[in-house]
């Protein structure tokens, strides 16, 4: 393009200088140089002028569209589950005389790291004598993260409607089974600790119904309150929707130490495109020979004996949604 510009612009000169207008050369520049920019090109510029201005409106219309398209926390989420078990363990010892349990609950969280739950499940109605054999936990508390640490704090009311505890003799009712703890969790990756204390009498173990429940005679004025239970539990996924579980727990009955005993339970969780197939084998240990014949020791209809302590593998199947 230099060249050929360079070629015009000495055929105007001479032609000026042969017409005899040497003072009109300027004028001739101006022209050639108009002359020289070829109209494609002034389209081109222009075109990619307005292609760049409607990028750039496009690119400032998307930000603020983006930002309406991610939706804000909920202030509250309600969660539920159900599952089907083989057994219901609860700290080691069967709820339902080693028979089969349909369990199921839901929870409402708020974004505060408030909480409130409910779950349920059916018990032997020949433990909990009298009751409508249910069970039913009543609980709340807060969730939150302190220095990279989880930290949960709530309380706890299991609740059997209408079972009363019974004496052996004469068939007088005693008490209820009832229980209410508070409690302390703490966890970090796939490791958590969490310590439970009653506030009542440990499923109503008090000194007026110790005989009843199979422990040792205590005082009428004796009282099972501050019963402490430690649970340290691990959890990890080890390939694709498949999660080992591993647990370790420890009971400390409060005057009743003869009680004391320890759970584990070593399992594994796999995923089947939203329900879970847990495999588990649940027992116990360190319990004392005469009292884990009497108090995790059931007698039921026909004098037919279950020892609720034994252990045993447990198969469920559950889901959350």
């Amino acid at each position: 393009m230099v060249h050929e510009d360079a070629v015009g612009l000495e055929e105007v000169r001479k032609s000026l200088i042969f017409k005899g207008k040497p003072g009109d050369l300027g004028l001739a520049r101006v022209s050639l140089i108009i002359k020289t920019v070829s109209p494609d090109r002034i389209l081109f510029r222009s075109s990619i002028m307005k292609k760049t201005i409607l990028a750039l409106s496009l690119a400032a219309l998307s930000v603020p569209a983006l930002a309406q398209g991610k939706k804000p926390e909920p202030e509250y989420t309600i969660t539920g589950n159900v599952g089907v078990f083989s057994d219901y363990r609860f700290r080691g010892i069967s709820q339902t005389r080693l028979a089969p349990a349909l369990q199921g609950g839901f929870d409402l969280a708020h974004k505060s790291g408030f909480y409130l739950g409910n779950w349920n499940s059916n018990v032997s109605s020949t433990q909990f004598m009298d009751g409508a054999g249910l069970e039913m936990d009543l609980y709340g508390g807060y969730k939150t993260e302190v220095f990279g640490l989880g930290l949960d704090l709530g309380a706890i009311y299991y609740y059997y409607p209408e079972a009363q505890i019974r004496a052996t003799t004469n068939a007088t009712r005693l008490g209820k089974y009832d229980n209410q703890e508070v409690y302390v969790g703490l966890s970090y990756g796939p490791i958590s600790f969490k310590t439970s204390y009653a506030i009542s009498n440990y499923f109503g173990l008090k000194g007026t119904t110790d005989a009843a429940l199979g422990a040792e005679n205590k005082a009428a004025s004796t009282s099972s309150k501050g019963t402490m239970y430690y649970d340290l539990t691990f959890s990890k996924e080890i390939a694709n929707k498949t999660t080992v579980v591993a647990h370790y727990g420890m009971t400390t009955v409060k005057n009743y130490g003869t009680l004391d005993y320890a759970d584990y339970k070593v399992g594994v969780n796999i995923d089947l495109d939203g329900w879970i197939l847990g495999l588990a084998w649940v027992g116990t240990s360190d319990m004392n020979p005469t009292y884990k014949r009497d108090f995790y020791t059931h007698t039921g209809d026909y004098g037919v004996s279950k020892q609720l302590y034994k252990s045993a593998g447990v198969i469920s199947i559950s889901k959350t949604f």
